[in-house]
């Protein structure tokens, strides 16, 4: 961030001489404005990475705080999707505001949890889609796992049933690996995420 900062510093210094110390500093006036923005905001997305994501378990009363927040300030902002903060970050430097002052001014949330929530929520949402299809993948794996059964019970050579028995156990070694990733915390968050979020969003009809 700081070499950007001096780079445009050393451009305004060239440009002076050529007569547009002017726009030079207001270049680099706009640069160093956005370098502030996102320093200011940087604290607020760090340490949140996917393993810490999925141990977070939302409750109704935030999600349904920061989705009454979005939606109230959208209509002053229709430029800005806040329910993304980073996208909301780039966005707002675009409309040459700051999105740390905005929901500090405009929210009833701090910006911190503003930035979690946000990252907890996008998230949630994006593999929250998923479920329905680990659930169909399961049981497909199931279905295919009662076929081999039902072969192995009729009449086959010694090669036949020593393939389908190998193939067997690999299908119930697949299963229960699935369905330890189905019965953990974090799959579990992440459903009542996703269901929660869904319900919510219902009620503000988003």
């Amino acid at each position: 961030m700081k070499n950007i900062i001096i780079l445009v510093i050393f451009a305004a210094l060239l440009l002076a001489g050529c007569g547009k110390l002017d726009e030079a500093k207001k270049a680099m006036n706009a640069v160093k404005q956005v370098v502030e923005v996102v320093e200011s905001t940087a604290d607020s997305f760090k340490d949140m990475d996917e393993d810490e994501i999925k141990k977070i378990k939302l409750n109704e009363k935030e999600v349904r705080s920061f989705f009454d927040n979005v939606s109230k300030i959208k209509e002053k902002y229709p430029d800005i999707h806040f329910q993304v903060a980073q996208v909301a970050l780039i966005e707002a430097i675009g409309a040459g505001e700051n999105l740390k002052d905005i929901v500090n001014k405009e929210m009833n949330i701090s910006f911190d949890d503003y930035a979690r929530l946000s990252t907890v929520i996008t998230f949630a949402e994006a593999v929250g889609t998923g479920l329905q299809l680990t659930k169909a993948m399961h049981e497909q794996m199931i279905l295919g796992k009662e076929a081999l059964e039902t072969q192995l019970s009729g009449d086959l050579t010694i090669e036949q049933k020593e393939e389908l028995e190998k193939a067997l156990a690999e299908a119930k070694q697949e299963i229960e690996e699935l369905e330890k990733e189905m019965n953990s915390d974090e799959y579990a968050n992440i459903k009542h995420n996703y269901e929660l979020i869904n319900k919510i969003k219902e009620d503000f009809d988003i």
